[in-house]
């Protein structure tokens, strides 16, 4: 824990970030409101590939039922994935750099 004097000086850190750079300043708070992080959606992502795939295996092999049912779940944690973490642009814009 902080002591109230080094709490004052950190947040005179970042007001001085923040107006100097704002696009630093919204780069490096991005992640923290960003929500649940990049293993919930490998999650999401492994669940719906293996559940696609063993569908799949099953209509196949001729089970239409258990085969429609995995594809159907499939699908729906995939929609879910996609409500809970909306497509986001791969960069962020271009920030004019200043010389200090």
């Amino acid at each position: 824990m902080l002591s109230e004097p080094e709490q004052r000086v950190l947040h005179e850190i970042e007001r001085t970030i923040v107006a100097s750079d704002p696009g630093l300043a919204t780069l490096l708070t991005a992640r923290r409101a960003g929500g649940p992080g990049r293993g919930a959606r490998i999650a999401y992502d492994v669940v719906w590939v293996l559940s696609a795939l063993l569908g799949v295996l099953c209509l196949v092999l001729g089970q239409i039922g258990p085969g429609l049912g995995a594809v159907v779940f499939a699908a729906l944690v995939l929609e879910l994935r996609r409500m809970r973490f909306p497509t986001v642009p791969a960069r962020p814009a271009p920030v004019e750099r200043r010389t200090i």
